[in-house]
């Protein structure tokens, strides 16, 4: 008689076989996460060219330790998702998972972050003012608690954007004088500083900076060298007057609060620590840009930089109202210690030894 097989025994062989293979699958299989960054500025833009050159491959390096999660970057940068100036809300809304905010175009919404515009001839340094803002964020809760609350946003770091502004100009600029009535390009927190020794002043940003000089919406902008030489601002802007007006800290890393908190802790430690690779890159560009860019300028469009005399510097830094206190003054009366962030980012300043012709805290 042929061997018959009792449906016991077919159940244990079928269990034996499932259980062989779920064996075989790997218990640790690895996670792609799909992850949008976004910014209306393309790579020329330090602060874009270092998220995509230095912080992602920093991300990816961490997690590639453990191997349990992969990042699939989509790059929405150069204006392909939302245009210079939308990246806030874009982040906001969740049309982009991260993004660079420009905060220096949004100072009414993340005011404490404009400090370091409300200080200008303090510091040459653009790695001063990245770190001496990180102390301000770590230090003043209300930093933070603007992004969670207002904006559905965790922000992850700041980092510096300019190491030195100068006015570049179509016509040579030897003294402030020779500024009054002229119309000069400025993003929004800028504007002050030419308002003051009477210049008619045009709120801009860098993406359009080339085709408003170029066409004469404006004669002449505050801009930095990187800036100037990355986009070619020295063609129809060839002469620089330098007043050592100083850096700033300008961008903010930040990620959508619900992607945030969707995301395995494994992966939030490994965005979070990434970002000194994207400062430090930043920064690095920044000072490198800074040289190239002027040379370049120098080389291509036959730039001449004029440098302020001590006196031009006093006098420019003297014409301009008391911003620090004033803006101290706003903060406290929303709430938030204006009066105490300026005076700890000026005694930052100060023990840095760094070249103030003003101290803001102190008027």
């Amino acid at each position: 008689m042929p061997n018959r097989i009792s449906k016991t025994t077919m159940l244990a062989i079928a269990a034996a076989a499932t259980a062989t293979v779920a064996v075989s699958v790997p218990a640790n299989a690895q996670e792609t996460i799909n992850l949008t960054a976004i910014s209306g500025y393309p790579p020329p833009a330090t602060w874009i060219g270092s998220l995509v050159d230095a912080y992602m491959p920093a991300v990816d390096a961490a997690l590639a330790k453990t191997g349990k999660y992969k990042i699939n970057w989509n790059k929405g940068i150069s204006g392909q998702i939302v245009k210079p100036r939308g990246e806030l809300e874009g982040v906001e809304t969740g049309i982009g998972d991260l993004g660079v905010i420009v905060t220096a175009f949004h100072a009414d919404k993340v005011p404490l972050y404009d400090v370091s515009f409300k200080t200008p001839f303090t510091t040459l340094d653009v790695g001063l003012a990245s770190s001496v803002t990180q102390k301000m964020v770590d230090t003043f809760p209300q930093y933070n608690a603007t992004w969670r609350q207002e904006f559905n946003q965790v922000p992850l770091a700041p980092t510096g954007a300019v190491d030195n502004y100068m006015l570049w100009s179509a016509k040579p600029i030897s003294s402030i004088n020779q500024v009054k009535g002229l119309k000069v390009g400025a993003a929004g927190p800028n504007l002050p500083w030419v308002l003051a020794i009477g210049a008619a002043g045009v709120q801009t940003n860098l993406a359009d900076a080339y085709n408003s000089l170029s066409t004469g919406i404006y004669e002449a902008m505050i801009v930095w060298r990187q800036g100037a030489g990355a986009f070619k601002l020295c063609e129809p802007a060839p002469f620089a007057f330098d007043a050592s007006l100083g850096g700033v800290n300008g961008f903010s890393l930040n990620f959508n609060t619900d992607v945030w908190d969707s995301l395995p802790q494994e992966v939030k430690d490994a965005m979070q620590s990434s970002t000194a690779a994207w400062v430090t890159e930043n920064v690095k560009r920044v000072n490198d840009g800074a040289k190239s860019g002027l040379a370049r300028c120098e080389a291509e469009f036959g730039t001449k930089v004029t440098v302020a005399s001590d006196a031009e510097r006093n006098a420019w830094a003297q014409a301009l109202p008391p911003l620090g206190k004033q803006w101290a003054e706003q903060r406290n009366a929303a709430g938030q210690p204006g009066t105490e962030i300026l005076k700890a980012w000026m005694d930052e300043m100060r023990a840095a030894n760094q070249p103030i012709a003003r101290h803001w805290d102190r008027d």
